[in-house]
């Protein structure tokens, strides 16, 4: 679940060999890729309970979103809606596996005069949210290859994936689910 990122890569995906599921079929995995371009962490709720409405509960939910929220919220508030919403689909999901998805890093941050401000808060939000998610037993997917002063993995707005910035997303979560699903650690990549 998530905003306009996971929304591109879910598009890329069905393209690229392996499809929508990420060549994880052969796992017993199905991904339903379930985005809205501009969601903010406020959205993630009633989205979920809505989609929970519908089918069945999921083995897991990956969960990329907030870089929405960082220009127009305190951090501090932020990681209490994080952990919140975590909390609640727990309760509402108790059997469901949580992947937090690190807010990746970006050239240009809309909204803000300030941008290293910005990048201070989303580096804290993912240090407190990765703390918390370790602490409830959940899982954590980074991505250490997407920089922001790495300019050909973003599009001319500085915020949004090139299809290079996308493949190496996709390949992550890839390899992120992979890791997860096969027991083999709760972190991807693994912390050094």
């Amino acid at each position: 679940m998530g905003s306009s990122i996971p929304h591109w890569a879910g598009i890329t995906a069905a393209s690229r060999s392996g499809g929508k599921n990420l060549n994880l079929d052969r796992l017993g995995v199905q991904v339903k890729w379930i985005t809205k371009s501009g969601m903010k962490w406020k959205d993630l709720d009633s989205s979920f309970e809505s989609e929970i409405k519908k089918v069945a509960s999921p083995n897991y939910i990956f969960i990329h979103l907030g870089a929405n929220d960082l220009v127009f919220m305190k951090s501090k508030e932020l990681i209490e809606n994080i952990k919140c919403s975590i909390l609640r689909i727990k309760v509402f999901a108790p059997d469901i596996r949580i992947i937090w998805s690190d807010i990746l890093p970006r050239p240009y941050w809309h909204g803000t005069l300030r941008p290293k401000l910005v990048e201070i808060a989303r580096k804290r939000v993912n240090c407190a949210v990765r703390s918390f998610i370790k602490t409830e037993g959940q899982y954590i997917s980074r991505y250490p290859a997407i920089k922001a002063s790495e300019h050909n993995l973003f599009r001319h707005d500085g915020c949004h994936l090139s299809q290079v910035g996308i493949g190496i997303f996709l390949n992550n979560i890839q390899a992120a689910i992979e890791t997860f699903v096969l027991g083999v650690a709760k972190v991807f990549p693994p912390d050094k």
